[in-house]
């Protein structure tokens, strides 16, 4: 063998470890991309989160995520499976609005590059000990395939003590409702108002059943009816 073939062969092995070894970094250099590719983190790193609500009042179980874009993102959301007690009353919540039920799918508002998001399920347990499983496909809505799927497990141990919630078929009308709301079955009880938030906003007598929701802001809201030891949640829209 003379010294150019032997240079040759040498050139020949060295090129071909480069090329193999290029492969090689194209690899890694795709598995760190498909990982920087995420879009977003859920709250802890964990897609699944407990809660354990009280019997006698509203409370929020939210589930935060946070954008890790340079960029803004678009939240899209979808319902996965909803086990969710018919005795309980629930405001659901994105960044743009809140709901009297579960929708099917959604978008959030636009999140600002490091902002925070989160979907809110608002439980009223009106009293009743029981547990819930929500779960909702979230994902960047640019990037179909960079998706979570969210689960909430609501656990309501033991029910009120002290108080018997109504059983009458109590109604509210019109639903949404722009300024009179009338409330069945109950006359001239009083009411606390509660927002979205579960916060009381406040507290009315009807006159006749009739309430004016005229001065309100547009929204979600409750009012939980007591009378003789009884109460009871029920959801409106005020348009």
């Amino acid at each position: 063998m003379n010294v150019m073939s032997a240079k040759f062969r040498i050139f020949v092995l060295m090129k071909n470890s480069l090329n193999r070894f290029g492969a090689l970094l194209g690899i890694v250099f795709c598995s760190v991309g498909t990982l920087l590719a995420q879009g977003f983190e859920l709250e802890n790193g964990k897609a699944e989160h407990t809660f354990y609500p009280n019997a006698d009042m509203p409370v929020d179980c939210t589930i935060h995520f946070k954008n890790l874009k340079k960029t803004p993102i678009v939240f899209a959301y979808e319902k996965v499976s909803v086990d969710f007690p018919v005795v309980w009353d629930v405001s659901f919540c994105d960044n743009r609005n809140c709901f009297a039920t579960f929708l099917d799918k959604d978008t959030f508002a636009k999140v600002a590059p490091n902002g925070e998001a989160s979907l809110k399920i608002t439980v009223f347990p009106n009293g009743k000990a029981d547990t819930a499983v929500v779960k909702y496909a979230l994902w960047d809505y640019d990037n179909a395939s960079d998706r979570d799927t969210i689960t909430w497990n609501i656990y309501i141990r033991w029910g009120a003590d002290t108080k018997t919630w109504i059983t009458e078929a109590v109604q509210v009308y019109p639903n949404p409702v722009v300024d009179v709301l009338n409330v069945s079955a109950l006359g001239d009880v009083a009411f606390d108002v509660v927002d979205s938030k579960g916060a009381v906003v406040k507290h009315v007598v009807p006159v006749a059943g009739r309430m004016n929701f005229s001065e309100f802001a547009a929204g979600l809201y409750f009012i939980r009816c007591q009378s003789e030891g009884k109460v009871q949640t029920i959801s409106f829209v005020k348009k």
